[in-house]
């Protein structure tokens, strides 16, 4: 065997010797690693550190923070690694009066709820129950009196089926369009502008307004933002909320009003 020979041989013997060790090295660093990750996910979801010890709520209105807490069904005390966002966020859900539910950790005992809830916009006489109901249609609860609450009476929904948390069944799907879009209407008017007490939509080709004994006429619903600026224009400034009569704009051409005795 020539000296090159050996040279080389010894030179892959070497490097086969140093590979052996970089792969040990490199399996004593994994396991290393894993063993510290496995300590430190016990020490995680066993020290007292990482035990919730507040509950924050925001952005709610008209449910209490209690309510919500209650809801989330999460404990004090309990690790905040063990918890099931999505679950808290599906029982908070249940409350039709939430829309939406934002749940997030906070380091290192800390739960932040942020809530999206819905407005009671309407409400639906139903024999002896009223209907809370949202812009989107949606039946927020059912109660025996609406006492002490600004709504607006809504007609046009009185036969139709409902459940408490989801939109009342209609066999026309436009209504709820309307309703949504009347409520935009609405909550765009400026301070001191009349809200109407009662919105009438059983008959899409005859929608009409209430403002006490004015009954508005706005015919279909094309056009409904400029027909209705036009009413509340012709309503204010004839200072005509609180007479009797009609404000007629179903049609093309001047609108038209006129005042009983």
């Amino acid at each position: 065997m020539t000296i090159n020979s050996k040279v080389g041989k010894n030179k892959e013997q070497n490097e086969l010797i140093l590979k052996r060790r970089k792969k040990r090295r490199i399996k004593k660093y994994t396991l290393s690693i894993i063993l510290l990750v496995s300590i430190v996910t016990t020490l995680c979801l066993k020290l007292p550190y990482f035990a919730i010890k507040d509950i924050e709520v925001t952005n709610n209105r008209n449910i209490t923070s209690e309510e919500i807490k209650k809801l989330s069904q999460v404990q004090l005390g309990k690790n905040i690694f063990h918890l099931n966002l999505n679950k808290i966020k599906e029982s908070i859900l249940t409350n039709s009066y939430i829309l939406d539910a934002n749940v997030k950790r906070q380091f290192p005992d800390h739960i932040k709820i942020d809530v999206q809830e819905r407005t009671a916009i309407f409400y639906v006489k139903q024999q002896d129950k009223y209907l809370i109901i949202d812009k989107d249609g949606v039946v927020l609860e059912e109660k025996a009196t609406i006492d002490g609450m600004k709504l607006i009476k809504l007609e046009g929904f009185e036969k139709d089926p409902y459940k408490v948390g989801e939109a009342i069944k209609t066999k026309d799907e436009r209504k709820l369009k309307v309703i949504n879009e009347i409520t935009d209407l609405i909550a765009r008017l400026n301070d001191g502008m009349p809200e109407p007490a009662i919105v009438n939509i059983d008959d899409l080709t005859n929608i009409t307004f209430c403002y006490g004994d004015m009954l508005v006429k706005l015919g279909t619903s094309d056009n409904l933002e400029e027909k209705y600026n036009k009413a509340l224009n012709i309503l204010t400034v004839n200072g005509l909320t609180n007479k009797k009569g009609y404000i007629d704009i179903s049609f093309n051409g001047e609108p038209v009003f006129a005042i009983k005795d």
